[in-house]
């Protein structure tokens, strides 16, 4: 799961970090074209022309622009539409769990046959042959007569 979560994570950031840079290229690109003018409020934006202010308030709002792509959007989604399917899923499983209460009180006497005539016919395993041990062998004591001990 944790890489699947990374995996998913790169990706999204190879994405957000595509399109910054498909955007960037398009603005850049055909603000060259003659006839192709970028207008903002009916007032035509040269970027070429941009003082330090005026780029400085243009990284701002990139910075506000991915903030909210990255932080904002996935917790919309998430509660948005993540907690309601959870909420669904929860209930669905609430029901589920109700009906086989249902079934396994309404069953019950059909199960109690079932187990009895289970334990009746299945494969009892074969128990091995108990081997007896072998006999203790004879020790010499210190008068030099042999004994047993058990």
């Amino acid at each position: 799961m944790k890489t699947l979560f990374k995996a998913f994570l790169v990706l999204g950031f190879v994405l957000v970090a595509g399109a910054l840079l498909l955007g960037w290229g398009m603005v850049h690109l055909l603000g060259d074209v003659p006839g192709v003018h970028l207008t903002v409020d009916g007032e035509e934006v040269i970027l070429s022309g941009m003082g330090l202010a005026d780029a400085f308030g243009a990284g701002i709002g990139l910075v506000v622009a991915f903030v909210v792509l990255c932080l904002v959007v996935p917790l919309v989604l998430l509660l948005g539409l993540g907690l309601p399917l959870l909420i669904l899923g929860a209930v669905a499983l609430v029901a589920l769990a109700a009906l086989a209460g249902v079934g396994a009180v309404v069953g019950s006497p059909l199960l109690l046959i079932g187990l009895v005539v289970w334990l009746l016919v299945r494969d009892k395993p074969r128990k091995a042959p108990r081997v007896p041990p072998a006999p203790a062998s004879p020790t010499m004591t210190s008068s030099g007569e042999p004994t047993l001990h058990a």
